[in-house]
This record gives C-alpha cells, sequence and structure tokens, in this order.
C-alpha cells in the first residue's frame, strides 16, 4: 500500500486494512469451523420427533419425509440427498415402509441405517407381512426411545447419560398421555371401525377396539369390486357407521363407497407433521379424540 502524504491518513489507512482483515479472517473462521453436534435424520415424522426429543440438547435431527407426503410414495431428490450428506444414523422403522432409506445411507459419506424394531412385537398385517406401523401403539414408542437412545449413544459416547436421561423423561410423559387417552377411549373398547389402509392394527389394540376391515386391501392397492363387496357385507353385519381416512391419500373412491353405504367419514393422521399435530403426543392425541368424537356414546 503507498503510504500517504499525511501522516493521519496513513494511520487511518492502516487501522482500516486492519480491521477489515481481522473481520475476514474471523468469519473465514466461521465458516470452516466444523459442527460438534452429532447428526441424525428420522425418515418419518412421528419417528424424528420421537428422535428429537432423545436427541435434545445434544444432537441435530433432521426429517426426510416432508409433513403430508406418504412414506409409501416418497422419492428422493437430489437436493434432500445433499441435506444428508453429514448425517451418522439415519432411523428407520422397516419392513417395506423406508427400505429407500438404505439408498440415502449409500449416497452419504458414512451414514448408517437404524431400525428402531428392537424389543417390540410386531403384528401381520391383512397380507400376511409384519405390519410397519408400530410406532401408533404408546408402549412401542417408549421402545422406540429406548431404542433410539441406544443408537445415539453408541456413535456419541461423550453424551450417552443425556441420551438416556431425555428417553426415561419423555418415556414418562408418553406414560402419562396414555393413561388419559385410555381413559377417554374405554367406553368405546370392542368397538369396531373401519379405515382406509391396514395401518391401525396397533392403535386398535393399545386402545381396545377392533378393525373391521380397510378400504385398501394394500397400501397403494385399488379394491376390487369383490373386495368392496366383502366391505358391503361388513358394515351391515357389524353396524358400521363410519369411516377414518388419512389426509395423505386422495378421498374420491372413499366418499362414493361411503355415500352407496350410508357411512360417514372421519379423519385419522398416521404421520403428523402439521398444525396441530406437531409431535407424536399431539398426534396419538389428535387420533384418540376424532375417534371419540366419531364414535359418541354415553357416560357411565
Amino acid at each position: 500500500m503507498k503510504r500517504p502524504h499525511h501522516p493521519y491518513l496513513w494511520i487511518l489507512a492502516t487501522a482500516t486494512v486492519a480491521l477489515l482483515t481481522s473481520v475476514a479472517i474471523r468469519r473465514a473462521q466461521i465458516v470452516r469451523a466444523p459442527s460438534q453436534r452429532l447428526a441424525v435424520a428420522a425418515t418419518i415424522y412421528p419417528l424424528y420427533d420421537i428422535v428429537r426429543n432423545v436427541a435434545d440438547g445434544a444432537a441435530d435431527v433432521r426429517l426426510i419425509v416432508p409433513p403430508g407426503v406418504s412414506p409409501h410414495l416418497f422419492e428422493f431428490s437430489p437436493r434432500q440427498l445433499q441435506t444428508l450428506q453429514d448425517v451418522r444414523l439415519i432411523f428407520t422403522i422397516g419392513y417395506g415402509l423406508d427400505d429407500w432409506a438404505a439408498q440415502a445411507a449409500r449416497a452419504t459419506k458414512d451414514a448408517r441405517v437404524f431400525p428402531v424394531d428392537q424389543g417390540i412385537r410386531l403384528r401381520t398385517s391383512s397380507d400376511g407381512a409384519a405390519d410397519p406401523h408400530y410406532w401408533l401403539h404408546f408402549g412401542n414408542a417408549r421402545q422406540i426411545a429406548a431404542n433410539v437412545a441406544r443408537g445415539l449413544s453408541a456413535v456419541d459416547p461423550a453424551h450417552a447419560a443425556t441420551y438416556r436421561r431425555n428417553a426415561s423423561q419423555y418415556q414418562a410423559k408418553l406414560a402419562q398421555v396414555q393413561h388419559e387417552l385410555e381413559a377417554l377411549l374405554a367406553p368405546l373398547a370392542g368397538t369396531p371401525i373401519l379405515t382406509f389402509h391396514d395401518a391401525w392394527g396397533y392403535f386398535a389394540a393399545g386402545f381396545k377396539l377392533k378393525i373391521a376391515g380397510s378400504i385398501e386391501p394394500s397400501a397403494g392397492g385399488e379394491p376390487t369390486p369383490r373386495y368392496l363387496a366383502e366391505l358391503q357385507k361388513k358394515i351391515r353385519s357389524q353396524n358400521i357407521r363410519i369411516i377414518f381416512l388419512e389426509p395423505q391419500f386422495a378421498t374420491s373412491v372413499i366418499e362414493s363407497f361411503a355415500k352407496d353405504n350410508h357411512v360417514r367419514i372421519a379423519e385419522l393422521d398416521p404421520l403428523g407433521g402439521v398444525e396441530g399435530r406437531t409431535t407424536y403426543i399431539d398426534l396419538m392425541t389428535f387420533n384418540a379424540r376424532a375417534v371419540r368424537r366419531a364414535l359418541p356414546v354415553e357416560d357411565p
């Protein structure tokens, strides 16, 4: 730098250069500084919320499937894969629901898939396969929290105590809400309900309800006329008066079927992530209250 003739101008110019250099160095350090927090991801929103409760304060948690999108129909975009480049674990449900997570793991630097089904007793769906919707049961959710804590602790042992403490506190909250909702639905024990697809067996078992059938014979499968005829028989024989839809799927076929069979329509949501259902507890509360509203009974 050419020195100005006036001494004060030289001092000012030197100070300015020093200040700008200092700012540039600090900015460069901020940009280059690696994150010290473990980065993990979860495939669907209910699992994401359970993971973030266990990871609270010690790890960053990312959601893969956006709210309102069915995991059965989900496809990755290059941009979504890019956001997972630094994750270490991808928590999954498995059993055909989110098997595509293996693709995401292969596209990252060193992520591995971590199914959260350990210690959970799986039911068999109507097509004979294992039913993957096990998160819709409070007991299973508590087990998922324990599994998540174990997975996080394995890759981040420095925060293992935090993960165990968070999981224990969250399990206590789940147990409390479970007790409250069991009392809410106790008068409906044994009541048959008809759902959109075979996703509610665990939920029904947890609240002692009965699944009479589902509109879809399998996830994404179109019902045949013969299949619908069998459902009509169940509606008449079991005096079913309501069908529960799901917000992630189109409803035109069900609306026509419900009108022809003189049954009403209500909504159950297996995934949440929208206003009023931004936590797993909110989601389960919404569904329990939806059933109670749809099937009113006289309190004893």
